[in-house]
């Protein structure tokens, strides 16, 4: 019959399985602190590594630990501390929000007060370069009708003197393109006729004698020929002599005319730039007033959402020190715990249990015979 389990060892079978559930309660708690490390650079593989690790080094007891897992263990208390420390930032940074909120409430009312002064500024601003800019768009346009009355002055004053112009060049393109070239070298009768064109308002009959002596080649041209082209030549100098003469009698008063245009436009030029930039200072005026306006709205309800604001801060600081107690006692008091945790004595040898009496000889022979058969049947043969 076998042998019934000793208490002792279902008590430390019982006592192994229930520490192997606390163990992983505890890295549970461990592995989720370590995420926060994550915060203070700690690099997101190796805290993966280390809470993939916590069932296979802080389950074991310290001093079965192989060095490696210890080092690990080491990576785990320093990643805490990481974690640790970014807890106690966190409560550092809403206990500063908090003991700071009287200099907070100054601070935002003063604010809006410099707010309110920046944006009443900027409204006189806007109003001065408004102003400004009427200014000169009224100076711009006193320049213009002067400018176009000169322009019409020039325009009618000028008038003969550009039909002189425009004679005189017609002359000179006539004589460079049509008569330079038929007194080289003679000529046809359409350009003949394209040159009695261009000396329209010569003497008829020395348009129509010019014929003869330039359809000739050089060579071929008598006395006769000459003289024509010498008479040709002299009224042609007298046309251009006249037409020069007149010009320099008109030159006076187109130049004043002209002056007075150029004079006129720089006036136009000057005035329009003065305009276009007192147009571009009132644009930034206008910006700048509605960009001091949502300044001041935006300091009014820094203000209006102060108290609201601290009373959150005060919340979040409660949440932080909680937050920062809860990871002190539980996931770091775990860490502590499985870290430093040893192997438990053995316990004490339970004591032997006392031997019992033999049985007399007639029972030890009565079990024998009931036991064994083989025995019951050799009776006989040995009374025999």
């Amino acid at each position: 019959m076998a042998g019934k389990r000793s208490s002792s060892t279902v008590s430390a079978a019982a006592a192994k399985k229930a520490r192997k559930v606390d163990d992983s309660k505890k890295c549970s708690q461990i592995e989720a602190a370590l995420k926060l490390a994550a915060g203070k650079g700690m690099p997101q593989e190796v805290l993966t590594m280390l809470c993939n690790s916590l069932q296979l080094t802080l389950t074991s007891f310290k001093e079965d630990r192989h060095p490696f897992q210890s080092e690990l263990v080491e990576m785990v208390a320093k990643s805490l501390s990481l974690a640790e420390e970014s807890l106690t930032e966190s409560v550092a940074a809403a206990e500063a929000v908090v003991n700071n909120g009287d200099a907070e409430k100054v601070k935002r009312e003063t604010a809006v007060k410099e707010a309110e002064e920046a944006y009443s500024a900027s409204k006189e601003a806007h109003k001065q370069k408004q102003a400004a800019k009427n200014e000169a768009a009224e100076a711009f346009q006193a320049t213009v009708q002067p400018l176009r009355d000169a322009l019409a002055q020039q325009k009618d004053g000028d008038k003969d003197a550009l039909a002189l112009d425009a004679a005189k060049a017609s002359l000179d393109k006539a004589i460079a393109d049509l008569l330079t070239p038929l007194k080289a070298e003679g000529g046809k009768q359409k350009q003949l006729q394209a040159l009695s064109k261009a000396l329209d308002g010569f003497d008829g009959s020395l348009l129509e004698a010019m014929q003869l002596p330039l359809a000739k080649k050089p060579d071929q041209r008598g006395s006769f020929d000459n003289v024509i082209l010498v008479q040709l030549d002299q009224h042609i100098a007298t046309k251009v002599a006249a037409l020069e003469a007149e010009l320099a009698q008109a030159a006076p008063a187109r130049e004043q005319r002209a002056a007075i245009v150029t004079a006129a436009k720089e006036a136009e030029a000057v005035a329009k730039s003065a305009s276009d930039t007192a147009a571009g200072e009132l644009k930034t005026a206008k910006e700048a007033e509605a960009a001091a306006k949502s300044a001041l709205g935006t300091a009014k309800e820094a203000v209006e959402n102060f108290e609201g604001e601290l009373a959150a801060a005060a919340k979040s600081l409660d949440k932080a020190r909680a937050k920062l107690e809860n990871f002190r006692t539980g996931a770091m008091a775990s860490f502590i715990e499985l870290q430093e945790r040893t192997a438990p004595a053995p316990p004490a040898d339970e004591p032997v249990p006392a031997a019992e009496e033999p049985a007399p000889a007639e029972e030890l022979a009565a079990a024998s015979t009931a036991q064994s058969p083989a025995a019951d049947a050799a009776a006989p043969m040995a009374a025999v």
